[in-house]
């Protein structure tokens, strides 16, 4: 480790990233604010989850088909949830 992390940091680091990553949309993204919170650069905290994870997983030429679908599959989804939210808050906003 560079710049004298301790494996405990490291440790923290990665449990914390492991924790959160649900919460961003990317590994980049997560490192992020660990980065700041311990000082480091967000590379030095990338490495270490890579070390620990192994690289991110990229999508293949042949799976980009199906994740498009996939997600244009989620986009609807979550455009009919948001409509219904706002016809059943329509009224409520109505009476104000």
């Amino acid at each position: 480790m560079s710049r004298g992390y301790t494996e405990t940091t490291r440790k923290w680091a990665i449990k914390t990233y492991n924790d959160t990553r649900d919460q961003y949309r990317s590994r980049l993204e997560c490192c992020t604010p660990i980065a700041e919170a311990l000082g480091a650069h967000v590379n030095t905290v990338v490495r270490w989850i890579n070390a620990e994870l192994g690289r991110p997983r990229v999508v293949t030429e042949e799976e980009l088909p199906q994740r498009l679908r996939d997600l244009e599959d989620e986009v609807r989804r979550l455009r009919q949830a948001n409509l219904e939210l706002t016809e059943q808050l329509s009224p409520a906003w109505g009476a104000v």
